[in-house]
Formats: C-alpha cells, structure tokens, sequence
C-alpha cells in the first residue's frame, strides 16, 4: 500500500475514472465510480493529479489552455480543447452551452467539451466545497506532461494516442521513469473493459506529473498560476 502524503495519477475511462499510485514493488490501479469515489479512496493522497479542467474563466479561453497547446506544439496542439466558461457548466444540451457561451464571448463549445461536463462537475463542486480536497487536487493534461518528458515546448507526441505507435511512444517514455517491466504490468492488469490501453498510459503520465508536484519540482502553465471567479487555481502543471 501507498505511503502516507503518496501521489495518485487520475484520468477518465469510460463513465468513470482510473487512479494508478505507488506500492512497494511497483504500481497499483483502481477503477473509480465518481470523483467523490477518488477522494474517498485516497483519503492519505497529498496530491491528486486528475486530467480535468480545474478552475474556469468567466468570459474568453484559459490562458492555461493556450499555453498548454504552445507547449505540446505542433499536430498534438489540437488534443487540448478550451475549457468551457464558469456560467455554462449547468447547461443541459450542447446547444444551449454553445449559445451562451457564444452570447458571452464569441465562441461556440466544442462536442469534446461538453461531453465532458459531468464530469467537470464532479470535480468543479469537490474542489468548491472542500478545503482539503482543493488543497490535494491539481489539473493535468497527459499531453503536456508527455512533452515535458520528451524535452519541454514543442515537443509534444505526434502520434495519435490511440494508435499503436502512439502507445508505443508514450510507452516508451513512462517505461523512462517507472521501469518497463512496471508499465508492462500495469497495461496488462487493467481489464479493457474498465480502461483502454492509452487511459491508463495517460492516468500514469498524471501520477509522473502528481509525483512532482508532490516533490515540489512541477511547473505550471501559466506561471504564477492564475485563479479563478471562486477562488480556484486555474493552470494546468507538469
């Protein structure tokens, strides 16, 4: 089992999530329910990395999401989506959130981005109403912290992540940092079913990135951090 103040690795699969975390002789995975089910499981977690918009603007793009699509660079520019506005989160269809937003601020929403909106919310209310979880939880974006591993701006991954040679790479590049043998293992401990091979790949990127800002050696797009309406950080760190 993990330590106390460990780091967990957080990404989307499927309706859920997947949480990969340190354990004495290599890595351990859960399959998480909700966010709430994250935090409940990891209640020792001094940081919890999650591949998730954290903290929204009231009206134009992120600055973090701008800057994070500068530092992938390149055709891997486009896997980091705007995140929507603060004041279109309770939309109940696509449409409805794009012509808010579009009334706000020009811009109309991505299907990407709304597809994500129960789970934004999910943790959007966490990080709101919970002191201790808003002081453990960080936004990361599996992309940027690929980049940083392959050298930092521009460095981005080419290779679309669901193909196998974008596996491959990715691969690759946490066999670097966790061991190949410890990768290997975990992709084939993961049921299918529960994540596909290139979540999990993109929940241990978030635990190599949670794992710094746990040592204290992350940097964060924008440096200093912007904050949002509520009081939320709102950058994405790696």
């Amino acid at each position: 089992m993990a330590g106390q103040n460990y780091a967990v690795g957080v990404d989307g699969a499927g309706s859920g999530w997947i949480g990969v975390r340190r354990k004495d002789d290599g890595l351990e995975w859960h399959w998480f329910e909700n966010a709430e089910h994250v935090i409940r499981k990891n209640p020792r977690a001094g940081v919890i990395a999650v591949d998730i918009p954290i903290g929204l603007a009231e009206s134009d793009a992120r600055p973090s999401d701008r800057l994070a699509r500068e530092f992938v660079g390149g055709l891997r520019a486009s896997s980091v989506f705007s995140a929507p506005i603060r004041s279109v989160l309770g939309a109940a269809t696509r449409r409805e959130a794009s012509d808010a937003q579009e009334r706000v601020d020009g811009r109309g929403l991505a299907a990407q981005a709304f597809a994500l909106f129960p789970k934004i919310r999910q943790w959007d209310h966490l990080v709101r109403t919970d002191e201790n979880v808003r002081a453990k939880v960080r936004e990361i974006h599996p992309e940027v912290s690929f980049a940083a591993m392959r050298g930092g701006k521009g460095c981005g991954v080419v290779e679309p992540k669901r193909t196998p040679e974008g596996q491959r790479i990715r691969s690759e590049l946490l066999a670097s940092r966790f061991g190949r043998a410890t990768v290997d293992d975990l992709l084939r401990d993961v049921p299918k079913k529960l994540a596909a091979p290139d979540d999990v790949l993109d929940a241990l990127a978030a635990l190599w990135s949670a794992e710094r800002i746990l040592a204290g050696a992350a940097q964060t797009l924008p440096s200093p951090v912007a904050i949002d309406s509520v009081g939320l950080i709102m950058a994405i760190w790696y």
